[in-house]
C-alpha cells in the first residue's frame, strides 16, 4: 500500500450578517460574495490519511464519527487537489457547530479537509484555499465562505474572491456572544442557486454594506446592519420572525445569520442576557455561546509512518 502519510488541520466557523453577490468575475477565484460576519472560535477540525496505490483510479472516502457520509462539496475539493490515479484519501472531519443552520460548517469542512490534503501532497496551502473556495462555488454552499475564515475577528469582504483576488478588512473583537438555533435547518444550495433571490439579495445589501466603516468596525454597527439585511431578506419562518422581534425590542443587539434558521444576539449585560437566554429557551431554541475567533484556518502538521 506504499507510505501512508496523516496530516490535519482546523478551520473556524462564521456567521454571516450580510452578503452582496459578486459571480461576474473573469476567473472562478475572484467571484464569490462581498459581505460582513464574524469568524467563530470553533468549527470543523479534519484528518487526513493518504495511501499511494499501485494503478487504481483515487478513491475518497469522508468519514464523520467512523461513518461514512456524503460531503459533495468536500469531495469535489479534494478531487481538485488529489491526481485522478493512484491514491486513496481517507477523511475523518469532525463538525463542531451544527450543519447547515447558517455556521459556515460547509465551508469549514470542506476548507479544513483541502488544508491537510495539501500538506499530506506537498502543496501549498494557496492550492487548498482555491480548491475549498471553487468547490463551495460550484455546488452553490457558500458565495464567501472560505474567503472569510483566512483569518479572525468581524470581517468585512470589500472584494469578492479568495487572495490575491479578495480583499477583506478584518477589525478584532475579544468578546462571547450567543447563536441560537431552530431545529429544521435551511440548505443554501436552493437559493443560492436561484438568480431571482440573489437579485433581491444584492439589492439588498450592497447599500448595507458600503455605510460599514473601515476598520475598526464598531460591534453595534455591524448588528445593525445585520438586522436591517434580516428584515428586508425575510426568510426567517414565524418563529424566528417573532422571536427575533421580542429580542431586538428588549434592547439586545441580534440578526439572523445567513443562511440558517439561526439567531445571533450580543447582549450588553448580564441581566439582558438572563432575560434572553430565558426567551429564546421558552420559544424553542438550542442556545450556544460562541466567542470570536482570532484567527483563521490553520495547518495541524502533517506526520509519516510506514503503512501495513
Amino acid at each position: 500500500m506504499g507510505i501512508l502519510v496523516v496530516a490535519m488541520a482546523f478551520a473556524p466557523g462564521h456567521v454571516t450578517g450580510l452578503f452582496v453577490p459578486d459571480l461576474e468575475g473573469p476567473d472562478p477565484r475572484s467571484r464569490g460574495s462581498r459581505g460582513a460576519g464574524i469568524v467563530l472560535d470553533v468549527g470543523a477540525r479534519a484528518r487526513v490519511e493518504l495511501r499511494e496505490l499501485r494503478a487504481d483510479a483515487t478513491r475518497i472516502e469522508v468519514l464523520q464519527g467512523g461513518l461514512p457520509v456524503s460531503f459533495p462539496i468536500t469531495e469535489l475539493a479534494l478531487r481538485l487537489l488529489v491526481p485522478s490515479h493512484g491514491y486513496t484519501v481517507r477523511v475523518e472531519l469532525r463538525h463542531e457547530l451544527p450543519v447547515s443552520h447558517g455556521f459556515g460548517m460547509s465551508a469549514a469542512g470542506t476548507l479544513a479537509s483541502a488544508m491537510a490534503l495539501a500538506q499530506c501532497l506537498g502543496l501549498p496551502v494557496e492550492r487548498a484555499h482555491e480548491a475549498a473556495h471553487r468547490a463551495e462555488m460550484e455546488l452553490h454552499g457558500g458565495l464567501g465562505g472560505v474567503s472569510a475564515i483566512l483569518g479572525g475577528g468581524l470581517e468585512v469582504r470589500r472584494v469578492a474572491g479568495v487572495p490575491p483576488y479578495g480583499k477583506v478588512e478584518r477589525t478584532p473583537h475579544s468578546r462571547g456572544f450567543f447563536a441560537a438555533f431552530l431545529r429544521d435547518p435551511l440548505p443554501s444550495p436552493p437559493l443560492l442557486g436561484n438568480p431571482e433571490f440573489l437579485a433581491r439579495v444584492a439589492a439588498l445589501g450592497t447599500p448595507l454594506l458600503g455605510d460599514l466603516p473601515p476598520p475598526p468596525v464598531p460591534w453595534t454597527r455591524f448588528f445593525e446592519a445585520s438586522l436591517e439585511f434580516s428584515r428586508g431578506l425575510a426568510l426567517g419562518g414565524s418563529a424566528l420572525t417573532a422571536t427575533l422581534g421580542r429580542v431586538t425590542e428588549s434592547g439586545v443587539p441580534a440578526f439572523q445569520a445567513m443562511m440558517g434558521n439561526t439567531l445571533v444576539a450580543s447582549p450588553p449585560d448580564e441581566d439582558s442576557e438572563g432575560r434572553l437566554v430565558t426567551l429564546l429557551r421558552r420559544a424553542g431554541f438550542t442556545i450556544l455561546r460562541v466567542h470570536v475567533g482570532r484567527t483563521g484556518a490553520i495547518p495541524l502538521g502533517p506526520d509519516t509512518a510506514d503503512a501495513s
